[in-house]
Order: structure tokens, then sequence, then C-alpha cells
């Protein structure tokens, strides 16, 4: 078998969540922490390397950065529609009290489960998308707890609002709906990866912390 640049990629992205898992559960756990701005935009990096598909809707990428960070931005100043939360050190620079990268994190993250739901053979572009967005909360679920212990965020209340998860869901589907609808083709295998590489990444994690 030959190797190409999906398995490459795969590798790198393998070696980078490696790393950074432990890292973070190491004594130097705060410097690895600092890199998650740039561990995101590595995977990011390895996700267009690997797409293909540059056709006229290309500006669906920054659209969805820029719609996740405007929605993070409107809920970390106003509580909604997530509930009361502030951003911690860990996701680097702010604007309006919100991490910039975690516009990014929306793109990575949409990418790869509509990556996985669109060649569904699924007729409805809409069921597609709700299952992305529930995808999305399924990870949301296991992101959340370990955001909170490493201060990526935090939560006013004591216990993570249930308006969050509805939240995620709902924003979600709207975005994917977009993405579902569009002509664009998504590399599937490298999506997978993906969200694999952060299923894992989290879902250990959990298991430590």
């Amino acid at each position: 078998m030959s190797i190409n640049k999906v398995h490459i990629s795969i590798a790198v992205l393998f070696i980078f969540y490696v790393v950074g898992l432990v890292g973070i559960t190491s004594d130097h756990s705060d410097f690895f922490l600092s890199l998650t701005p740039l561990n995101l935009l590595l995977t990011l990096a390895i996700l267009l390397v690997n797409h293909s598909d540059w056709n006229r809707v290309w500006w669906i990428f920054p659209l969805t950065a820029f719609a996740g960070l405007v929605v993070e931005i409107i809920g970390v100043n106003t509580g909604f529609p997530f509930g009361q939360y502030e951003y911690g050190w860990v996701l680097g620079p702010k604007i309006l009290n919100t991490s910039v990268v975690i516009g990014v994190n929306w793109l990575i993250l949409l990418y790869a489960t509509n990556s996985m739901t669109k060649p569904l053979s699924i007729k409805s572009p809409f069921i597609r998308a709700a299952i992305s967005a529930l995808m999305m909360v399924f990870l949301d679920f296991l992101i959340e707890p370990i955001a909170i212990t490493l201060d990526f965020w935090s939560w006013s209340e004591p216990a993570i609002p249930m308006t969050n998860y509805l939240a995620w869901f709902v924003i979600s589907f709207i975005l994917s709906a977009f993405w579902q609808k569009s002509t664009l083709a998504l590399n599937s295998v490298i999506g997978i990866a993906v969200f694999l590489s952060q299923l894992g990444f989290f879902g250990i994690l959990n298991l430590v912390f």
C-alpha cells in the first residue's frame, strides 16, 4: 500500500493528540495547555490541506468560523443562548471576552461531522444535518467537563445548563443544513480521523480527571 497525503496527515494528527494527551496529564500541563490554540490551527490546516473541492461554495468555511465566533461572542456577553459562561486563558487571545480560536473549533467540528453524514444514503439533507448536530452535542458532552477542569471556560452555575446542549444542537443543525444543502464535496476520511481524535482525546481525559 502506497503512503499518500491522507495517511501522513492522519499520522501527524494522531501524534498531535497523543503528545497533547501525555503532556496535559503530566507535570508540565500548563505548557501543553498553552499550545491548545496551535493544536486547533494545525488540525484545521490538516483538514484544509486534504480538502480538494475548492469550488464556488468555499466561502462556507470562513462563514462557519465567523458565525461560530459571533454566536459565542453573543453567548459570553449576554448569556443567550448557551447560558452564563466566560472563557479562561487556555484558548488564547480574546475579542469581546471571547477566545478568537473558538470560531476555528466550530469549523473543525462541523467539517468533521458533516463529512461523515453527507455521504449517507439519506435523501433529506435536514435529517443528515440533524445527525451531524447530534454528533456535535455528543462531543460537547465529553468536552464540557474537561473544559471546565482545565480552564477552557467556566459556567456561572454549579452545573452545566441544559440550554447549552440545546443551543449546540440548534446552532449546529442550522449550520449543518447549509453544509448539507451545498454542493461541496468533503473529505470523509480525514473528517472521520479528526472526529475520532477529538472523541478519543476528550474521552480519555474524562477518565483521567
